[in-house]
């Protein structure tokens, strides 16, 4: 019986263009041998911003985009026997030519337009989507299906679009049947400066931490938009970042209040996948820490990090498996590793620094360790690197509880190849989240909740 062809070996490139940057993601397999692997590179666009009046996305640009990440991947992508007419070269081997290649442009993106206008009129070989809210639907649908969950969020962090995007599986007494439910929310600012001015706002003010009077934030805040950075470790430059990231989502809930809220808290598996430029300036911890405020967010569910845009770029492929009309990507490829986060209902004492939850992580090969949260702490664990299951239990104390159902007990296993974690996210602060009322007390609840 002869294989499918996309059994055989098989090389595809998947570009996505969002966040003012270009993710390119070289997929090869043979699944033969059991190898499989993605090449990545991110280009960023932000310098070409101030540009809008020159030709720059031209034939010429992705002849030289092209030409480039054949040196980034070490990967013989263009035909130039012709060099007259731009061609992609087919596949023939590991490292020479391609299957197919596909384009995805998000519909926020500057310069949409020229964009795909440009790949259009550069080559026929290019397969080009769009990247909005249809195309959101139809992913987290069809994620939900093949999961293990009911319950899926996307959210995109980006400076000025900011996004939610859920699909949620409910039961329909009528139909006898169960349904999928999507909704979106989003914030998007039209220009840079309305961005800036974002900083003058009291809302925002009533998150911050730090100590530089208004015009020290506007020029802090000023400089980092108009000059867009990918890392940083200024304390202030974070801290401010930090209130603006829980702003937008605190006026996403607010706004979109029934469209979002009891996620994680039901008897359902639910799960977050959280992408954009945000949070690969913020980091993990603080990212999450964002949106559990912002959202209001209770109970527990995984966290998957689609930070290099490559769920993006891949999710149809892996969902659809043998179907796929590109190529067949197992779930390691394309999924992160995970982040369980828990926040359980912990009722207020006189005496901090109690411990809510003891727990043991255990596996054949790193035996067994114990841990611990206290109240009102927001801890971030990391798990120990491991090539075999971990299993992780606890069992909470001092009258903290999960919500819905007062469950005392913590359970779950990674597994590598499958659902591998990387790290445990217990939030012990006391409920509600109170800020403010000044810049002073946030600095000080913030000292006290992440050690």
């Amino acid at each position: 019986m002869s294989k499918l062809p996309l059994l055989e070996k098989n090389a595809y490139l998947s570009i996505v263009i969002k966040d003012n940057g270009i993710w390119s993601h070289l997929a090869y397999t043979d699944h033969d041998v059991s190898r499989e692997y993605i090449l990545s590179d991110f280009t960023d666009l932000s310098p070409l911003r101030h540009r809008l009046d020159d030709e720059v996305f031209t034939k010429n640009f992705w002849f030289e985009y092209f030409d480039n990440l054949e040196s980034v991947f070490d990967w013989n992508l263009v035909d130039r026997s012709r060099q007259a007419v731009f061609t992609f070269r087919r596949f023939k081997n590991e490292g020479d030519g391609l299957t197919g290649i596909r384009m995805q442009i998000d519909d926020n993106q500057k310069f949409f337009e020229k964009i795909f206008l440009s790949v259009r009129d550069f080559s026929n070989d290019v397969s080009l989507r769009v990247i909005d809210d249809r195309y959101m639907s139809t992913l987290l649908s069809s994620l939900i299906d093949k999961s293990e969950y009911d319950d899926l969020m996307y959210v995109d962090m980006d400076i000025m679009d900011f996004s939610v995007f859920r699909v949620n599986k409910v039961y329909d007494k009528k139909a006898k049947r169960e349904k999928m439910i999507f909704s979106q929310a989003k914030i998007s600012w039209p220009n840079e400066l309305d961005v800036i001015d974002s900083v003058k706002d009291s809302r925002l003010k009533a998150f911050l931490a730090t100590d530089l009077g208004s015009e020290g934030i506007y020029n802090y805040w000023s400089n980092f938009i108009l000059n867009r950075t990918f890392f940083s470790e200024d304390p202030n430059l974070m801290d401010i970042l930090r209130a603006y990231c829980t702003i937008q989502s605190h006026s996403i809930f607010r706004d979109n209040k029934e469209k979002l809220e009891g996620f994680g808290i039901s008897k359902n598996e639910s799960a977050v996948i959280i992408s954009g430029y945000i949070p690969r300036i913020l980091g993990k911890s603080k990212s999450l820490l964002t949106l559990i405020d912002g959202l209001e967010m209770s109970g527990d569910f995984d966290c998957y990090w689609d930070l290099d845009a490559k769920l993006l770029s891949y999710g149809k492929s892996y969902v659809n498996g043998t179907d796929s009309t590109d190529i067949i990507l197992t779930r390691k490829e394309v999924f992160s590793l995970l982040t369980k986060v828990v926040i359980p209902y912990s009722k207020p004492v006189k005496a901090s620094n109690k411990v809510i939850l003891a727990g043991v992580i255990q596996s054949l090969s790193e035996g067994r360790n114990e841990f611990y949260a206290l109240s009102p702490e927001y801890s971030y664990i990391e798990l120990p690197t491991h090539e075999d299951k971990l299993v992780i239990e606890g069992e909470f104390k001092n009258g903290a509880y999960m919500v819905p159902n007062k469950e005392k007990l913590l359970g779950f296993v990674s597994t590598p190849g499958n659902k591998k974690y990387e790290s445990i996210l217990i939030d012990g602060r006391i409920r509600p989240i109170i800020y403010g009322p000044d810049s002073y007390s946030n600095k000080l609840k913030l000292q006290t909740w992440i050690k």
